[in-house]
């Protein structure tokens, strides 16, 4: 390896990292100092993808936030009605629209005269989904079998 490659590569990480010590590292020559080199230099890009995932997780957070309190169009309700393609019931203000959405766009189904009301507590949770799939799938003597 060319030590001039070497010492602007660190001249280059000193710049970004903003400190000087790998070039004193690097100055010793030492086999110490290669390797305090290389913890450095990963360390430095450990906090960088850190800090780009906090700053992400923060922007989704609070753009997210402002809007929740403002909201005109909500989702009353969604069905999926092949694997691309979903019937979804939207309320805009006091009239309901039936939405059908599919890869190549979106189109209006119909406009309801008298608002359809969701009912409350019927979204089913992942595990109660879960226990009705195997309940469904269990052979008709299984039970049977197991406390036998």
């Amino acid at each position: 390896m060319n030590p001039r490659n070497t010492r602007s590569s660190a001249l280059v990480l000193a710049a970004v990292t903003g400190t000087l010590w790998p070039l004193t590292a690097l100055a010793e020559g030492g086999s110490g100092g290669a390797a305090a080199y290389l913890t450095q230099l990963i360390g430095g890009l450990v906090l960088v993808i850190g800090a780009i995932v906090v700053l992400g997780w923060i922007l989704r957070r609070t753009q997210g936030g402002l809007n929740r309190g403002s909201q005109v169009i909500e989702i009353v309700a969604a069905r999926s009605v092949g694997t691309r393609e979903r019937l979804v019931l939207v309320q805009v203000g006091d009239e309901q629209v039936l939405v059908g959405v599919a890869p190549s766009g979106m189109r209006t189904l119909h406009t309801m005269r008298e608002p359809v009301v969701a009912p409350v507590g019927e979204t089913p949770d992942f595990s109660s989904a879960l226990k009705r799939a195997v309940t469904r799938r269990a052979p008709p003597g299984s039970s049977e079998r197991g406390q036998s």
